[in-house]
């Protein structure tokens, strides 16, 4: 994604990078161990996905209803088996002190020493790196046999879901984090006049 300059002898900004990847599966931060512990309980299981975006200009996004971090939570939750999202330090936060989590300006740019607001101060870009992370759930389509109510007797039975099924959804989406990240940034972009709204070939 590369936002359209911004006037006659302006420097070309940078292009916007958004790369998503996985960070644990079912608490393992090796992947293949926490596939296996499901395996081995023959259930499937969730895990946490992070999005990092480079690139970014300072001043995307509004103070209140619609800052980042609300119109990518939005869209984040659309993306369906999502139960979750942090931004920067996230849950962490509320175990800090101000003064630990304060980013401490470094120069005029508006560099932090550290990010622990994830590149999003008052709803609004600041220049550093945006961060944050979702946490998918496990599928509900598991082998493991379960009890639910059978609602032509009315009593509650055991049940099993046969079949081929996803052990671990959390695979399949960081390529769906990343494209829902990138939608909702050109559209930021679009609404600051940073895109143009028709692409020359």
């Amino acid at each position: 994604m590369q936002p359209a300059p911004s006037g006659k002898g302006s420097v070309e900004r940078q292009p916007i990078e958004v790369a998503a990847s996985i960070l644990e599966i079912g608490g393992e931060s090796d992947i293949e161990a926490g596939l296996q512990k499901a395996i081995d309980a023959k259930d499937t299981i969730g895990g946490i996905v992070e999005c990092r975006v480079s690139g970014l200009p300072i001043g995307l996004g509004e103070p209140f209803f619609d800052s980042v971090e609300s119109v990518l939570a939005h869209a984040v939750f659309a993306i369906p088996a999502i139960r979750g999202v942090e931004f920067g330090t996230g849950f962490a936060a509320a175990k800090m002190f101000g003064s630990e989590h304060n980013d401490a300006i470094e120069d005029s740019s508006g560099r932090t020493r550290t990010n622990h607001a994830g590149g999003v101060v008052g709803g609004i870009t600041n220049g550093n790196e945006l961060v944050f992370r979702i946490a998918v759930k496990p599928t509900s389509s598991t082998p493991k046999e379960q009890l639910t109510l059978n609602w032509e007797t009315g009593g509650v039975e055991s049940f099993s879901v046969k079949g081929r099924h996803d052990l671990c959804i959390a695979l399949r989406v960081p390529v769906v984090l990343e494209a829902v990240t990138a939608f909702v940034l050109a559209d930021l972009l679009l609404r600051e006049q940073r895109l143009p709204r028709t692409l020359a070939r």
